[in-house]
């Protein structure tokens, strides 16, 4: 999982909870390194789905809805790259 990804599903359990993410807080996710997160902040902002102001870090509606979308996808089709296969009911 890529650091975007990492960064956007985090700032998704905290936009449910009503939070707002800190810069230190995104830092402390992503490993410490405070030049991963910056660019990280920077590519996500650059695609308008997140705002940063000051050293608070929230989710845009555009950037909700990505992460939502992320997070909903199962790990066996991330992962392989097929979409699962319908469930058919049998003929009465």
């Amino acid at each position: 999982m890529n650091d975007d990804i990492k960064l956007l599903s985090m700032l998704l359990r905290y936009a449910q909870r009503r939070m707002v993410a800190v810069e230190a807080q995104v830092q402390a996710h992503l490993g410490g390194d405070l030049t991963v997160a910056r660019a990280a902040l920077a590519r996500l902002e650059r695609q308008g789905l997140v705002y940063v102001e000051g050293a608070a870090v929230r989710l845009t509606l555009p950037g909700f809805a990505h992460a939502v979308s992320a997070a909903q996808v199962p790990a066996s089709v991330h992962r392989l790259g097929r979409r699962a296969q319908p469930v058919r009911s049998r003929a009465a």
